[in-house]
């Protein structure tokens, strides 16, 4: 009798404990495909969201290469790790990441009036003062953990565009007159600085979801010079930006992987800064060692900004195609 009993108690606990684990397998499985259905929403959205800017949507077709990135990044992202396979633990608390950058397709308008003269008209830098559309530069980005939850990140690069080019139209530029038929040489120059804390709101050993709080910190030089009529004008201004973000970390294996970030800011201030931001970036990355990975990205950037100076107040609109191969450290 006593046999018998326990034979039943342990039967029953058997019993509970594949319920318990097929329960477990259940959640984990709606867990994850809500996830997945997160990170796709997030992704169109994103598509979508980037053309409520109508001052950066004047030519939509410069943005199939964002829905084909975003498509891309759906169908990568719904992806699932293999069952059964076995996972090696790769340190992560430190991230270092250091790449050639190339921009292309580089399209922007840019308005330099001066505050006590009647407003301007926009200039095209390239099909007016034969601006560069392209450039090749050294970006760094880093990422410090401090715990799974908590984390900071930066990033850093520096854009430069030169033009050269008799004009064919007369133009004003901070104040002054640049008649037709005079050879302008003009330059325009972002140097950026992002710092961002990072929040996860769900990380587990296959997929981190979470939002992000940063600055993005831009400083812009543009100019105009035209030696034949000994005039020049030129302008600096920095614009420190407030940013909101979300990201995805997705690990098909222990060594493939892909990422997803995507900020945002609209400001007001004063009547000083007044604009729009949007920076989207997804990659692709392979552990090749357990401290180096290489990996490629595809950012799409775009920014309407108006800064106002002491004497002057420059408006800005421009937006570029970016591609990225690095080489990233773990520690």
């Amino acid at each position: 009798m006593i046999i018998s009993v326990s034979f039943e108690e342990k039967g029953t606990e058997m019993g509970a404990g594949h319920e318990r684990s097929d329960l477990s397998g259940a959640v984990l499985h709606g867990f994850r495909t809500g996830v997945r259905r997160f990170v796709a929403a997030m992704l169109i959205k994103s598509v979508f969201f980037v053309h409520s800017l109508p001052a950066l949507v004047k030519h939509r077709d410069v943005w199939r290469s964002l829905v084909a990135a975003s498509v891309f990044a759906v169908f990568v992202l719904l992806g699932s790790v293999p069952a059964g396979a076995a996972e090696e633990s790769h340190p992560d608390r430190i991230m270092l990441r250091i790449g050639g950058y190339q921009v292309r397709n580089a399209d922007t308008l840019m308005r330099l009036d001066a505050n006590d003269l009647p407003v301007g008209g926009y200039i095209d830098f390239h099909d007016t003062l034969g601006g560069d559309t392209t450039a090749t530069l050294f970006r760094l980005d880093g990422l410090y953990r401090f715990n799974e939850k908590h984390s900071l990140g930066f990033s850093w690069y520096d854009i430069k565009f030169s033009g050269s080019r008799v004009l064919s139209k007369q133009i004003e530029w901070g104040g002054q007159t640049y008649p037709i038929s005079t050879h302008v040489d003009s330059e325009l120059r972002y140097d950026i600085y992002k710092l961002n804390y990072q929040y996860s709101l769900f990380h587990n050993d296959t997929v981190e979801v979470g939002a992000s709080l940063g600055l993005h910190i831009m400083k812009i030089f543009t100019g105009i010079s035209a030696s034949g009529i000994q005039q020049s004008s030129n302008h600096a201004a920095t614009a420190p930006l407030p940013v909101f973000g979300l990201f995805t970390h997705y690990n098909f294996t222990s060594r493939l992987s892909a990422f997803y970030h995507y900020q945002w800011f609209f400001i007001n201030y004063q009547d000083r800064v007044k604009g729009g931001l949007q920076d989207f970036l997804l990659g692709v990355e392979y552990r090749i060692f357990r401290n180096v990975s290489l990996g490629a990205a595809y950012n799409r950037f775009a920014m309407d900004v108006k800064v106002k100076g002491d004497n002057a107040t420059l408006n800005l609109t421009t937006k570029w195609n970016g591609g990225m191969l690095y080489g990233a450290l773990y520690f």
